[in-house]
């Protein structure tokens, strides 16, 4: 499964991917700018997507539905500090979840387990099909 962190408290950060790794899970990249997190999703399909909405520059909120548009098929999980009351329902269509910080290690490891279950199953549905050569 490939994870993409979006947050610019490098702690933060950190403390997602350790938690992931110990699920097993490896294909993690952070970054700590929207910017740096669109570049990324350019050339990478992730499945789970957890995205700060206050950083520098670019917020969350503001590259959301690039994201989503980008990686249709990723959970996309807003994890913050601060979540508005009054979130546009362009914004909180596009996300998955709404996660505030702190962050328990429980509620953490569900989201990896759901979002691995949803990736199971996406390749089981694709399995279904017929390859363009005819194959099954």
């Amino acid at each position: 499964m490939k994870i993409l962190i979006i947050d610019d408290e490098q702690i933060v950060s950190d403390f997602y991917a350790k938690v992931a790794q110990t699920r097993g899970h490896t294909d993690i990249e952070a970054v700590a700018s929207g910017e740096e997190a669109l570049t990324r999703v350019i050339r990478t399909n992730y499945d789970l997507i957890t995205l700060d909405i206050q950083m520098p520059g670019v917020s969350g909120l503001e590259i959301i539905a690039m994201l989503r548009n980008m990686c249709p098929h990723a959970v996309i999980a807003l994890i913050s500090g601060y979540i508005p009351d009054e979130i546009s329902e362009e914004v909180a269509g596009c996300a998955d979840v709404m996660i505030s910080k702190p962050v328990n290690i429980d509620t953490f490891h569900k989201l990896l387990d759901n979002t691995e279950q949803i990736v199971q199953v996406m390749e089981q549905i694709k399995s279904l099909g017929i390859s363009p050569e005819g194959d099954r």
